[in-house]
């Protein structure tokens, strides 16, 4: 695909992500909520109360009416007014502003405003992502697409599945989901031949026994220190959730790398089909030690950013250091650890496994 038709391509699937953006936003179809609409131009709020803590952190409280008018469900066609009260930092609470789409709940027929309309912001960031795909890579977004319909899809069961086994087969639910990951990912981007099945074997070996090495390390301490009760939102044992984060975790970073070296090392021996190993080994080598800095660096940022606003949270609360660490940077820290081993060993499996299969053809 040329360079023209894709940027026109991209340009056209941009335009109807907006069409369809908009479309989503002011429809109320589609929605399983009632969806109604803030005809105030303006809200005018008032102040109701100031607070501040015992650690000088202050904050607001401020009240708002506001007329709704719902545009679906079986209240189609009333008006409500609604009082909303809710504090600037908007943590806990949202504030609502003139001619918005909201979506609301009735109790007992009591309207209340559940949250904005975001599904239309959804719907054109799913295009904005298809569009600068098919601008970059051109009819490989195609598979690339596929790929991700078909992981989310394997993920949805396998999450209904632990669901109904209560966490109970951790390792065997999660296992058998990175074997099927990286299996589908591999054979719809690359294709079903010798490098695909070499990636695959160098993804595998670097997740199961990176993993397996920290979870040896983790009986053999009895896992002292790692407070499982700050995993977010567990819903049942916060063990298995934190094991199942971590394996997954490595895959992404695994796989990512060995994708890289062993097509590199791919092209390598064909260029030159009688390398002998130590020179595959070194260039192997070589090649790692370019990846593997950016891409821990990259794990630590990702974890920096999900926990930045926990800790801050807690560090204004006058916590110490060491009770922040503990409760909010820990389980990343321990994560990105992992993650990192199973990329530093990953390095070593893509050179071995390429070895092994690759220079006999």
């Amino acid at each position: 695909m040329s360079k023209k038709r894709r940027l026109i391509i991209s340009l056209i699937i941009l335009l109807l992500g907006l069409f369809l953006s908009l479309w989503t936003y002011f429809s109320p179809k589609g929605s399983i909520h009632p969806v109604g609409y803030i005809t105030d131009t303006t809200i005018h709020d008032e102040l109701v109360n100031k607070v501040e803590d015992t650690y000088r952190n202050k904050d607001e409280v401020r009240h708002q009416i506001i007329h709704v008018k719902v545009l679906s469900g079986k209240h189609k066609g009333e008006t409500h007014t609604i009082s909303n009260y809710y504090s600037p930092s908007q943590v806990l609470t949202q504030k609502y502003h003139g001619q918005q789409m909201v979506i609301m709940s009735f109790v007992k027929n009591k309207p209340t405003i559940v949250s904005p309309k975001r599904d239309g912001i959804v719907v054109f960031a799913i295009f904005l992502m298809i569009s600068l795909l098919i601008l970059i890579t051109g009819f490989n977004s195609i598979s690339i697409l596929l790929s991700m319909i078909l992981n989310s899809v394997v993920f949805y069961f396998i999450i209904k599945f632990d669901i109904m086994e209560n966490g109970t087969q951790i390792f065997a639910i999660y296992g058998t989901a990175v074997v099927l990951f990286a299996f589908i990912s591999l054979i719809i981007v690359q294709g079903c031949n010798k490098k695909m099945l070499v990636t695959l074997a160098s993804t595998l070996l670097g997740v199961f026994i990176s993993f397996g090495m920290c979870y040896l390390l983790m009986r053999l301490t009895n896992e002292k220190g790692i407070k499982y009760e700050a995993v977010a939102y567990a819903t049942q044992d916060p063990r298995a959730l934190f094991l199942a984060q971590t394996l997954l975790g490595v895959l992404g970073a695994v796989m990512d790398e060995a994708t890289d070296i062993v097509t590199s090392l791919y092209a390598l021996c064909q260029h030159k089909p009688h390398i002998t190993f130590k020179e595959l080994f070194n260039s192997g080598r070589t090649l790692g030690q370019e990846i593997m800095g950016p891409l821990i660096n990259v794990l630590v940022l990702i974890f920096m950013a999900e926990s930045l606003p926990m800790a801050i949270l807690l560090l204004r609360d006058n916590n110490t250091l060491i009770y922040t660490c503990q409760f909010a940077l820990s389980l990343g820290i321990l994560q990105s650890l992992v993650s990192a081993i199973g990329i530093v060993v990953t390095v070593i499996f893509s050179a071995l496994c390429c070895y092994v299969f690759i220079p006999k053809h």
